[in-house]
């Protein structure tokens, strides 16, 4: 039988889950929804950081629904892990916050053995997203949120070899957030086409000074000095992603992105290469 589970009311609590939200744009979006009348579970990949922010948000909101559980969006095994707690005590999902993401310089592989930055920027909130939709369509009106980058614009990946194992930098970063991008499209299409009332968008906060940024390079300073004249706080990244999460504005949007505050086109890509995406990386993941 399930534990602690969430009940709702005539005015019912909302549920959200919010990846990488002990620090940065994740931690400023946990603290402002707080101060709301919702149940935030904060996804982190450490713990005692994930505890550590919940702490300060129940201090300064007095919002005591506030849960952490341990993700890891490098590991399948701790994505399953997480959707079984999750299920252990909520009944449903309002909103899914995909915020969580790096950036690094060095080579890496995840525990399956994909390119770190396509791993944990893709192929983890690809099956977190999936493995939640159950929950989702128990919502009065569930919400996806992905944050991407407007970097995804320069974002390139190989349909025969999406594991991407010998980009680095810039170029991983980049792809893996095309490839987010492309599954907002793709996850849009296939939600409407089975009626679903899920609405799934993505969404670049802007040049953010988060921190993810500062990687150890010889060159690293040389991009933070230039890069800090254009970066804005996380007060202010965390406003669009905010806004698709609760704004009564935002409730029937779906398959769009944002830059910032601006609507765009999501760059084309065929229905097809779509599908072929989406099949691959299901079968990535272990999805059926």
């Amino acid at each position: 039988m399930k534990k602690n589970l969430v009940k709702p009311n005539d005015h019912y609590r909302k549920v959200m889950v919010i990846t990488g939200a002990n620090r940065g744009i994740g931690f400023e979006v946990a603290r402002t929804l707080a101060k709301e009348d919702i149940s935030l579970v904060l996804a982190c990949r450490n713990l005692v950081e994930g505890e550590k922010a919940k702490e300060k948000i129940e201090k300064e909101s007095g919002n005591s629904q506030i849960k952490v559980i341990k993700l890891d969006l490098s590991s399948f095994s701790s994505i399953r892990d997480f959707c079984k707690k999750f299920d252990q005590s909520y009944q449903r999902l309002d909103v899914l916050i995909n915020n969580a993401g790096i950036f690094t310089m060095d080579k890496g592989l995840t525990q399956d053995g994909l390119e770190l930055t396509m791993g944990v920027n893709y192929f983890g909130p690809f099956l977190l997203t999936n493995l939640l939709l159950p929950f989702l369509e128990k919502s009065e009106e569930g919400r996806i949120v992905n944050v991407i980058s407007g970097a995804y614009k320069r974002g390139k990946f190989n349909l025969e070899n999406i594991r991407e194992r010998n980009k680095t930098g810039f170029r991983a970063y980049s792809a893996s957030k095309f490839a987010l991008a492309v599954f907002t499209l793709t996850l849009s299409r296939k939600l409407k086409s089975k009626g679903m009332r899920v609405c799934v968008n993505a969404v670049s906060p802007g040049h953010v000074n988060s921190g993810m940024w500062d990687f150890n390079k010889w060159y690293a300073p040389i991009i933070r000095f230039f890069g800090k004249r254009s970066m804005i706080d996380v007060e202010q990244g965390a406003e669009p992603i905010l806004f698709l999460a609760i704004s009564e504005k935002a409730k029937e949007i779906n398959g769009k992105y944002f830059n910032r505050e601006k609507e765009e086109e999501i760059m084309f890509v065929s229905t097809e290469d779509q599908e072929i995406l989406w099949g691959k990386s299901s079968k990535i993941v272990g999805l059926d």
